[in-house]
């Protein structure tokens, strides 16, 4: 791991956010750049007046100039609170950077990805003000489309740990890929990974689990995976919750699909809704 890149909205939340991002940066000795694009598409308005679109033209420099500048302040006080904590909390071989830029939020992103190429993203499902649902807008996004793992972390008060992970095991045969790569992110926490599917009542699920866990039989056998096959009446939240809580998971991983980015994930029931009421990060791992 040498690349971590860190969206920030300059929200209550991104402290957060940047929480997980310094954890993984200290484990990985990786270099953590914060990236923020703010939004400079202003649409001038139409008037009567001949001269009026040269003074909305001026206008509205002056309003994405200033934006540019209360962006460039909120990302140096950032950085400022992010290279004490390094100092306090005694992190060593950890590279800050910093990069703003204005435009529209999905399309920065995208390119901000092709161009720095981090071997992983943190950021939060939640932004602030005008950006509340455009930030979960684009964390589906780039859960869909990126190529690397995305850690998303929703609006929680405080840092929850990496020690109980839960891989949403859907017996696809991308499956038996996704495992090794959570225990290659997993290795500098000792976590413990348990890979649950929540049943459907569809044919083979028995036989299917049983041939993954037979797969990693050595990593159960040393404590490391736990596998589980999990009943779903009609409460399927419930079914959720009720597992997060009686293991004391911290991060959900899972396999996006290009169809949907949570389609079938535990039942054909679960849902993104699901996912996210549950309030604990959630570690997305392409399928290869």
């Amino acid at each position: 791991m040498k690349k971590i890149l860190v969206p920030v909205d300059f929200s209550e939340h991104t402290d957060i956010t940047c929480s997980y991002a310094l954890k993984l940066a200290n484990a990985y000795q990786a270099e953590l750049m914060l990236f923020h694009t703010y939004f400079d598409q202003v649409i001038l308005t139409e008037t009567t007046f001949p001269d009026s679109m040269n003074m909305n033209a001026v206008y509205n420099e002056e309003l994405i100039r200033e934006m540019h500048n209360q962006a460039e302040v909120n990302m140096k006080k950032l950085h400022v609170e992010l290279t004490k904590r390094i100092e306090q909390e005694k992190i060593k071989n950890v590279v800050l950077k910093t990069t703003i830029v204005g435009g529209d939020i999905e399309m920065e992103l995208k390119m901000v990805c092709g161009d720095y190429h981090p071997q992983m993203v943190v950021m939060g499902t939640r932004g602030i003000g005008r950006n509340v649902n455009v930030w979960g807008r684009v964390s589906t996004y780039i859960i869909n489309h990126a190529k690397v793992p995305v850690l998303t972390v929703p609006e929680i008060k405080t840092f929850m740990g990496f020690q109980n992970v839960m891989f949403a095991a859907d017996l696809s045969e991308g499956n038996e890929a996704a495992i090794p790569q959570i225990l290659t992110l997993l290795k500098p926490f000792n976590s413990s990974l348990y890979v649950v599917h929540f049943q459907t009542g569809k044919d083979g699920e028995t036989q299917k689990m049983e041939a993954l866990r037979k797969h990693f039989s050595d990593q159960e056998q040393k404590g490391v995976i736990r596998f589980d096959l999990v009943g779903v009446e009609d409460d399927n939240q419930k079914a959720l919750d009720d597992y997060v809580a009686g293991n004391g998971i911290e991060i959900i991983a899972f396999q996006p699909h290009r169809r949907s980015v949570f389609y079938n994930l535990f039942t054909k029931n679960i849902t993104k809704k699901n996912l996210f009421s549950t309030n604990i990060p959630l570690l997305a791992i392409p399928v290869e």
